[in-house]
């Protein structure tokens, strides 16, 4: 019987002190991050079998358990990836959204200088110093597209320097977890190494801020770890590495891969989640709209300044020069074309209507019959080029294909993305400035047809007339006198009549008149008050926007972007919260709880310690009987 005593009261004092030990071992952890709760588990030995009954023989820890449940983790997990996707997209638009309220709002207050400054030449058209403000505050809306379009470069940089270190970060983790699963391999068979589980359940919490996390279970001992929408980056005691691997169609914009064995699996960047999902959007969506939509106002400005220098007259009595860079320029129109490294197509992309020009990226491929045009929406069509060389209009711009696409190759096509970039004042000389109409007031033209003098000539006053009926046209004298006869409208290229030559557009509506008056007249400002007319006039967006009502659209968008961006990351900050405590209540430390089981184990502790000292004073007596 004492024997018995003995073996219960030894047992019991083991178990309550590894309870205690336990206890402890929670309350010196309670600030640890990532420490899970521990428990001692109690089980009852095996009952032994004497007289027709069944006699208990005492305790035994069975295992120390580790506060955890899968279903509020793996909450915990998600939430931790939509916040960081959310709380870094709202600070990449926070700095974007200030870059656009001050450096880029430097661009449309220049315009509006410039256009000041026009007013001002339009009072003394002669004036070399009015013109050379004019001048001067050119080279100022150049040199503030340019900064602007530097600004927005640099932070793409950036953001592929945040990006290499973002995945440097990664394939760390991956190995990390792997010497974890590894030291998990030698733990003793039916044992669980819960501090080792704490620090690998807080490698996927941090991993969960880069990417979407999904664990599972391989084997007994280790995890598969996937990311995304299934890539494995930890398979056992195996990882993979992340790496960029230049980008399809454009090599310059990378994208996410995976090594699997010896080859390369691209990742999209649409459902890779977290921080790395809002470093592609930022990089690939949101700066090259911003750069999109201020090449479009560039473009806007540029090219209507531009036209109306080529419809006036200058102090030398000379046809307008370009003020700008001609957006249309051969190297210029090439640039807009990405063509891939080795091939030998040629496609050019020449700006036609600005009203119908949109920002965004093309796409043109060919399958070896037909074309097919990506458009910045995402839908296709087809397309079927025609002339010498093969072109064809879309958005308003002409994309001509000087040399043929080979089969299965993609170019894109980017009509406005670098123009802020490449934009110069071009004129130097004041004098140049085309402060005269030659379009005189007898013009009356309803149509969107464009009229340009391109060598004038001996010929100084004239009347171009199209038909009622708009199928044919015919130069005139000012008393209205035939100097060329009837002829079919449009003209396939220039026309020349005494000397002086002339090219006429489509979109003539019938009856309009263009008069001409190349003759010089001392103080005439006419052009200059077109120009003035171009900061109010709906040039853009299918005649519904000015060119500086581009740039507010642009700053409203990005506005409403960040605030929602804001929102979310609110809403994701409270689902994240929600999802710790119900972690914590599982897996947290509760001080008041560890001191009450600290008492309770103390007492179970002492209490066996009694049962043991009766069992001593019992076989202590019997000893005695004996004798």
């Amino acid at each position: 019987m004492a024997f018995d005593l003995l073996s219960l009261g030894s047992q019991g004092v083991l178990t309550a002190q590894r309870q205690l030990n336990t206890t402890s071992h929670n309350i010196n952890n309670v600030n640890t991050d990532g420490y899970s709760r521990q428990s001692v588990v109690q089980q009852t030995n095996d009952p032994l079998w004497w007289g027709g009954n069944n006699y208990g023989t005492g305790v035994h820890a069975a295992e120390v358990r580790r506060g955890y449940d899968q279903f509020a983790t793996n909450e915990l997990n998600l939430t931790t990836t939509n916040h960081s996707y959310a709380t870094e997209r709202d600070g990449q638009l926070e700095r974007l959204d200030k870059l656009l309220a001050n450096s880029a709002s430097q661009v449309p207050q220049d315009m509006n200088q410039w256009y000041d400054a026009v007013k001002a030449m339009a009072d003394s058209p002669n004036d070399l110093g009015t013109r050379k403000v004019v001048l001067e505050k050119a080279k100022m809306v150049a040199a503030g597209l340019n900064d602007t379009h530097r600004v927005l470069a640099e932070q793409k940089d950036v953001t592929n320097d945040v990006l290499a270190k973002t995945l440097h970060r990664v394939n760390d983790i991956g190995r990390e977890l792997v010497e974890i699963h590894q030291a998990l391999l030698k733990t003793p068979a039916g044992g669980a190494d819960n501090d080792l589980m704490d620090r690998h359940q807080q490698l996927i919490n941090e991993l969960s801020t880069y990417t979407k996390v999904t664990v599972t279970r391989k084997n007994a001992e280790t995890f598969n770890v996937l990311i995304g929408s299934g890539h494995t980056l930890v398979s056992g005691t195996h990882s993979s590495e992340l790496q960029m691997i230049n980008g399809d169609p454009d090599p310059q914009q990378t994208q996410l891969a995976v090594v699997a064995g010896k080859s390369l699996k691209a990742i999209s960047s649409d459902d890779v989640g977290g921080k790395l999902a809002s470093l592609f959007e930022y990089r690939d969506k949101t700066l090259p709209q911003v750069m999109d939509e201020l090449g479009k106002m560039t473009i806007g400005f540029t090219e209507s300044v531009n036209q109306l220098q080529s419809q006036g007259l200058d102090l030398n009595g000379q046809v307008g020069e370009a003020m700008f860079t001609d957006v249309n320029a051969p190297e210029v129109a090439a640039s807009r074309a990405l063509i891939p490294q080795g091939s030998s197509a040629q496609v050019k992309v020449y700006i036609q209507d600005l009203s119908k020009l949109q920002a965004g990226e093309y796409e043109l491929g060919f399958n070896g019959s037909q074309h097919t045009l990506k458009m910045p929406d995402g839908s296709s069509q087809s397309v079927i080029p025609s002339g010498l060389p093969p072109s064809f209009d879309v958005d308003g711009v002409r994309i001509e294909i000087a040399a043929p696409i080979a089969s299965g190759e993609k170019i894109l096509l980017r009509p406005t993305r670098n123009a802020a970039r490449d934009v110069q004042a071009e004129m130097t000389d004041p004098a140049k400035i085309a402060a005269q109409s030659y379009l005189s007031s007898a013009t009356q033209a309803q149509g969107k047809a464009e009229f340009a003098i391109t060598s004038p000539g001996p010929l100084r006053e004239f009347q171009v007339a199209v038909s009622p009926d708009s199928s044919q046209f015919a130069v005139l004298d000012m008393q209205g006198n035939v100097l060329q006869a009837p002829q079919p409208y449009p003209p396939s290229g220039q026309v020349v009549v005494g000397g002086t030559g002339f090219t006429l557009s489509n979109g003539a509506a019938g009856g309009d008149v263009f008069a001409v008056n190349l003759n010089a007249a001392t103080g005439d400002n006419g052009n200059l008050i077109k120009m003035q007319d171009l900061q109010d006039m709906k040039l853009m967006n299918k005649g519904r926007s000015s060119v500086i009502d581009v740039y507010e659209g642009l700053n409203t968008e990005m506005g409403v972007q960040r605030a929602s961006a804001a929102r979310l990351k609110e809403v994701g900050r409270q689902e994240k919260e929600a999802a710790e405590s119900r972690v914590a209540e599982i897996s947290g430390v509760n001080m008041d709880e560890e001191a009450a089981n600290m008492m309770k184990f103390q007492q179970a502790y002492m209490a066996s310690s009694r049962i043991m000292t009766v069992a001593n004073e019992t076989f202590n007596t019997l000893l005695n009987a004996a004798r």
